[in-house]
């Protein structure tokens, strides 16, 4: 029985690893392991039990280099636009989904691996990680409702219409990368981050991702009003007998 393409576990407590997991593929995504992670996404959604979701890819070569070409070249006009319409929603699936997600990108992050990659609201990297979507090649566009909110629209026009190699250190340089670390710290890296995330009450963390997320487009004012909104509909007031006392009782200034 073959491995399956898409590694589930549970390393710490609120926190759930997904591995994509064609390693002798680079990792390539092929409509399979496209189904697997997109049932995995909307599983984790409702999950209680899982406040944090921590993606990567196994080996050391590659995050994902890709859709499988393999695949794809099997496919007429008609199986390409089907898959398509398939495992586009998994991109926009990660983007919006309500827990945080965390990339450890342990080498090529391409085509698909990019755009994964751009969906997380973490974003950690090996030092050989390369992030490339060369979309322009194959006469298409493709990352740019993503990159322009993570590095500016200029620097995005750049990158997405050259198709070009950006490096580990660029990629930092820019904002695009959150951290360089070692290859051989990077999953325990980001697990860790994972598990202090975890140990949060989950519904202020999962409103902070909301709130950046949905203020893209919004007036000043707009997002205040959004914020406060949240605060006074959604998130109970804190009691302060048992917060603020706790932390004058050790002696500490608690800023509120």
């Amino acid at each position: 029985m073959s491995e399956p393409t898409l590694l589930i576990t549970r390393p710490h407590d609120g926190v759930l690893q997904l591995t994509l997991n064609r390693p002798k593929a680079l990792n390539a995504v092929d409509t399979e392991l496209a189904q697997a992670l997109a049932d995995a996404l909307t599983a984790a959604a409702s999950d209680a039990h899982v406040r944090v979701l921590v993606l990567t890819g196994a080996g050391e070569r590659a995050f994902s280099a890709g859709y499988d070409i393999r695949e794809m070249a099997t496919m007429d006009a008609n199986a390409m636009l089907g898959a398509a319409l398939r495992r586009c929603p998994v991109i926009h699936a990660l983007a919006r989904h309500p827990k945080p997600v965390i990339a450890a990108l342990n080498g090529l992050a391409h085509g698909v691996g990019a755009l994964y990659a751009m969906a997380a609201d973490i974003r950690l990297a090996s030092p050989g990680a390369q992030f490339r979507v060369a979309a322009t090649l194959h006469n298409a566009a493709e990352g740019a409702w993503q990159l322009p909110q993570l590095v500016g629209a200029a620097c995005a026009k750049e990158i997405l219409m050259t198709g070009r190699v950006v490096c580990a250190d660029e990629a930092v340089r820019i904002g695009l990368y959150h951290e360089i670390v070692a290859q051989d710290a990077l999953l325990e890296t980001a697990l860790a981050k994972a598990r202090d995330i975890a140990a949060l009450p989950p519904l202020g963390v999962q409103w902070v991702k909301k709130l950046i997320d949905d203020n893209h487009g919004r007036t000043l004012d707009e997002q205040f009003h959004a914020e406060q909104l949240a605060l006074a509909m959604v998130m109970p007031p804190a009691n302060g007998l048992a917060t603020f006392a706790a932390f004058l009782g050790k002696g500490d200034t608690p800023d509120a």
